[in-house]
């Protein structure tokens, strides 16, 4: 599909994704299920939004099925401080406690934009969350991994496992970097279902929440031959847990 189709397009279109993906292997799938919450009719809440977040959360849904890890409760979520002190709104997981994020107001309204600003990266996404669903959608049926806007080698799991590694070359007097073969092998089989832990931290979690892997960890891991399993399984963003969480 292709931005600027209708909001009802939109909902056909995750009925198709849901539809292709049965088993919910795709990146993400088995925390957002497809599933959308509830509308939002709040017109208190949906007030200060721009025009398309505020459409898509009266229209579609005010959160669930989405780019990564699904969009969080909009109507929960919580303004805070952004690019150049303009306010702007988490809107999705993106995994590694990375934000997405929707700018609320000044030159850069109704932009999404990355916040991981614990590895120094706070910088635009796509042009609107039209533009964020459609890119999402297209790269599902194409069978393609989403953009991580992370670069590689920042986030923690990547130097988790240089130091596990290197701890192996080092017990086996290699060479940094010369780990391979037969011996790479039988050091990832080490590494069993949730022996890796990522914790995240505002603004979608408490410092120190466990949190699932970002899409540039995931390709990290698929590459070296690993499950997504080795990865303690994280927790829901604040805002999505139930009010007595």
């Amino acid at each position: 599909m292709r931005e600027g189709e209708s909001l009802e397009a939109l909902r056909d279109a995750i009925a198709a994704c849901a539809a292709a993906d049965p088993k919910l292997q795709r990146f993400g799938a088995a925390r957002h299920r497809y599933a959308l919450a509830p509308t939002i009719t709040d017109e208190q809440v949906l007030a200060r939004w721009p025009d398309e977040l505020r459409a898509f959360a009266a229209e579609i849904g005010g959160g669930g099925a989405g780019p990564h890890y699904g969009c969080v409760q909009l109507d929960r979520a919580r303004e805070l401080p952004g690019p150049d002190g303009y306010a702007w709104l988490p809107v999705a997981h993106l995994g590694c406690g990375y934000a997405a994020m929707v700018v609320l107001d000044g030159p850069a309204r109704g932009q999404v934009w990355i916040d991981a600003h614990a590895i120094g990266v706070v910088a635009p996404m796509h042009p609107s969350v039209t533009a964020f669903y459609v890119d999402w959608i297209d790269r599902l049926a194409r069978g393609r991994w989403l953009e991580s806007f992370v670069p590689p080698g920042r986030c923690t799991l990547a130097s988790a496992l240089t130091g596990f590694l290197g701890f192996h070359e080092d017990r086996l007097g290699l060479a940094p970097g010369t780990l391979a073969g037969e011996q790479l092998a039988d050091a990832l089989a080490q590494l069993g279902p949730g022996s890796i832990e990522l914790a995240g931290g505002p603004p979608l979690f408490a410092d120190g929440d466990f949190v699932d892997p970002c899409v540039r960890c995931a390709q990290l891991l698929e590459g070296l031959g690993l499950d997504l399993a080795v990865v303690k399984p994280g927790l829901a963003p604040l805002c999505d847990r139930p009010e007595s969480a």
